[in-house]
């Protein structure tokens, strides 16, 4: 039989990590302008396809032909499974694609959110909704 002391230990250790976990998590509207994006033509330089988030490596030239990489932050693996993506389309091996982004909220270069990807084939993946505001024309900073 279950005393009630023995309940309320239970019930904090169980508030405890629920609370430890939810603070592990973070916001992706908390890190990233949801209101404009970037618009990102590279090569997949590397992927990280783990949990909690996948993260794609763009490798993104700009006009005098440097290369800068990108780190951008996808969903967890499941849902880009989800959407169709498996880590053989993006395994970092030179692949060209298309990728919008949230760019992050402080400022950070070259860091982002994923929203979808476009593979020059005219696949495309989308992981979140498009919310940038209306007209806004994307830019790469």
């Amino acid at each position: 039989m279950t005393t009630p002391t023995s309940m309320r230990t239970v019930t904090a250790v169980v508030m405890l990590l629920w609370s430890a976990l939810a603070a592990a998590h973070h916001s992706v509207s908390g890190q990233f302008d949801m209101q404009h994006g970037v618009t990102l033509n590279g090569v997949v330089s590397k992927v990280d396809w783990v949990n909690p988030h996948i993260q794609v490596y763009l490798d993104v030239k700009d006009a005098k032909g440097n290369t800068d990489t990108w780190k951008l932050e996808g969903v967890p693996v499941a849902m880009a499974r989800k959407a169709g993506l498996t880590k053989m389309m993006v395994q970092g091996d030179g692949t060209p694609v298309t990728i919008d982004a949230f760019p992050a909220r402080d400022g950070s270069k070259h860091l982002g959110f994923i929203i979808k990807i476009t593979f020059q084939d005219g696949r495309v993946y989308q992981f979140t909704a498009d919310t940038r505001e209306t007209g806004a024309e994307p830019t790469a900073k």
